[in-house]
């Protein structure tokens, strides 16, 4: 009988601590009016909290008091202190000096007189007044309920922008990894640190369909099967969060969050979690899609290599290289990725010229040379029918790595810095690996050989800065070549 059922576990208790409460600053020289505050207030519990009673028996006392405690949510303000205008003093230092416009101030006076109220609600910056003799108990507490409902709206209000701007700050800069629980946890950090910034305690785990697990906090919650198949939902005090990438398990996060939260800053939270959850899906399927691309496009250059008879390591060897150099000129990892990946398809053109030609053991004919030629054409022709930044590379480097930078190559004749970075880059990589290698119209070139013709090619067929990087980088890209 017993595994039918399932008690639901109770809530788990945990000592009121100080920032669970609302702070209230009574600021009297009369200590009757003190202890007179603290038993009507005392027994107030709002939204969840109890209060906290501060005292303060001038001006001096209590300025030092707002300076140490900025989370004063209401403050009840004598006028005439020891002096005058003490209290309407106190009101200007807190909003001007102290730049606190959060706590509620109410002005509660013995003598109008001195302080008439027309003159003080139109010139202090105040939230309520009141005459001492007008305040009963039961006006008192509603009073204070109206002031701590208006503090804790402002504070509600501020917290949902600060969520708002991390979650802005995540969308368009979204953490990158290697393992889906690392994204998953940079993503999460933010809003963590955050909400430990409010006092709220916050711990939890991510698990990845791989077998992962990543535990945050000081008591991560134990394995549990979240009561959801795919999004984001509350359970308590627990944030569900399960994850799934075309159909599969992708993930799942517990995020439990001890303190209090109302629904609106829930809502926030939600939120940030459902965007979350988007983005860190939409990197794996990038991820995965990359994968997808980079296989489609090695069986490509596989398939053209082996119908020149060539073997499948140039593209790989010529791919490497070339992201090798890319990144000497200050490329960025994620485009020198991309240039390895398109340099794979430098002569996928190579598909629409005539076996006879290409695979030709002598010395083309001036006519075979020309049909040859073609291939940076029919490459740059095929690569950019795809809106995709890969082919775009694909095809910027199929068309002009046979360009020179004497202006005396092919396809357009195209010289110097006309001719784009990536197809110089190539250009020089693929000569390398090509004259280190056997064709079928010669034998492999020997290495000092090769090296020779290269420096001799500097500012001919060349960039003289590229030539410069390859033998400034020479030992890499020789380990490179090696490792094929």
């Amino acid at each position: 009988m017993s595994e039918f059922l399932k008690f639901k576990e109770e809530p788990k208790k945990r000592e009121e601590k100080p920032e669970d409460r609302w702070k209230i600053l009574v600021v009297d020289d009369e200590e009757d009016v003190h202890r007179m505050t603290r038993i009507i207030l005392k027994d107030i519990y709002f939204d969840g909290k109890g209060v906290e009673i501060l005292s303060a028996y001038s001006k001096k006392e209590a300025m030092e008091i707002m300076r140490e405690n900025p989370d004063v949510a209401v403050a009840i303000i004598d006028v005439i202190m020891e002096d005058k205008s003490a209290g309407l003093d106190l009101v200007k230092y807190i909003r001007e000096e102290l730049k606190n416009h959060r706590t509620r101030l109410i002005i509660r006076t013995g003598q109008p007189g001195y302080a008439p109220r027309k003159e003080v609600i139109m010139g202090y910056d105040i939230n309520d007044y009141r005459e001492k003799t007008e305040l009963s108990a039961e006006m008192m507490i509603g009073i204070v309920i109206t002031a701590l409902r208006s503090y804790r709206d402002i504070i509600d209000s501020e917290r949902e922008k600060e969520i708002s701007k991390i979650l802005n700050e995540f969308a368009t800069s979204p953490p990158k990894g290697e393992k889906t629980g690392s994204v998953i946890i940079k993503a999460l950090r933010p809003l963590m640190n955050l909400l430990e910034s409010w006092n709220l305690r916050v711990s939890g785990f991510v698990e990845t369909h791989d077998g992962e697990r990543i535990e945050f906090g000081e008591n991560p919650p134990e394995p549990v099967e979240i009561p959801l198949d795919r999004g984001v939902m509350w359970e308590g005090d627990r944030l569900y969060m399960k994850l799934k990438l075309m159909g599969k398990p992708l993930a799942k996060v517990v995020l439990e969050i001890e303190g209090k939260l109302n629904e609106r800053l829930r809502s926030a939270i939600t939120l940030y979690a459902l965007q979350l959850s988007s983005l860190v899906e939409n990197e794996e399927l990038e991820k995965l899609f990359e994968s997808s691309m980079y296989r489609m496009i090695h069986t490509l250059a596989d398939l053209i290599e082996h119908r020149s008879e060539e073997t499948g390591e140039h593209v790989r060897r010529v791919a490497e290289m070339s992201k090798a150099l890319a990144l000497r000129f200050g490329v960025d990892e994620e485009r020198a990725k991309i240039i390895e990946l398109a340099s794979m398809l430098h002569d996928v053109g190579k598909i629409g010229i005539p076996d006879g030609i290409l695979n030709k053991p002598g010395r083309l004919t001036e006519e075979e040379f020309e049909i040859m030629k073609k291939h940076t054409v029919i490459g740059y022709e095929i690569l950019s029918k795809h809106d995709n930044e890969i082919f775009k590379v694909a095809a910027v480097i199929a068309r002009w790595h046979h360009e020179n930078w004497d202006g005396s190559g092919y396809p357009d004749g195209l010289n110097g810095e006309e001719i784009p970075l990536e197809a110089r880059i190539v250009a020089i990589v693929d000569t390398y690996d090509a004259l280190m290698s056997d064709r079928v119209y010669r034998k492999a070139w020997s290495e000092e050989e090769t090296l020779d013709y290269i420096r001799s090619m500097r500012g001919i067929k060349f960039d003289p800065k590229v030539v410069d990087e390859f033998f400034a980088s020479y030992d890499l890209l020789k380990s490179i070549r090696g490792r094929f």
